[in-house]
């Protein structure tokens, strides 16, 4: 672990291919982004899951498609970030599939890159938590979240799960 500051750890291993269960105590959220190339939306996935693998919470929501991939990725970050700070949980690993974006999450000095603005708001919601780690996993670990994007196509808002997640994702969880 490289400190951030004293509550705060940036995650270094190898991208795993399968989702794997947080430590006893903590929540993973993985996230993920969707363009729509038959419109000008996008949408974002989001699930957090205990060390069980149990969901805890899901969403799935749609907005208006920014100008590149990377841009929706961390905008995806940062509405997992918000997602499970608004559910109470103080420690956990936020988990996508962007590997550029993760390491812009994971160095400092980036917040005047592209997309800096987003970085910059990523680190300070980061700073309300008492343990935080951003980490790499490939598509085939990601694919709850994936499927959460991919279905904010059907709809014009966020829509949220507690404890579960709709019946056409539960084949993925």
């Amino acid at each position: 672990f490289r400190e951030l500051d004293s509550h705060h750890s940036i995650r270094r291993r190898a991208s795993p291919t399968s989702w794997q269960p947080p430590c006893a105590g903590s929540v993973k959220t993985n996230y993920d982004g969707a363009m729509f190339a038959e419109s000008n939306m996008a949408g974002i996935g989001v699930v957090v899951r205990n060390s069980e693998g149990r969901v805890l919470a899901a969403l799935s929501e749609q907005i208006v498609k920014p100008p590149s991939v990377e841009i929706l990725e961390l905008l995806a970050a940062r509405r997992a970030v918000s997602f499970t700070a608004e559910f109470g949980f103080d420690q956990f690993i936020c988990e996508g599939d962007s590997e550029s974006v993760v390491n812009s999450l994971r160095q400092t000095g980036m917040e005047n890159s592209r997309g800096g603005h987003l970085i910059q708001d990523i680190t300070y919601l980061s700073n309300s938590f008492r343990s935080i780690s951003f980490a790499h996993v490939r598509r085939q670990g990601n694919v709850v979240a994936h499927a959460l994007a991919q279905r904010a196509r059907q709809f014009f808002s966020s829509l949220i799960w507690l404890e579960c997640v709709p019946p056409d994702i539960m084949s993925f969880v």
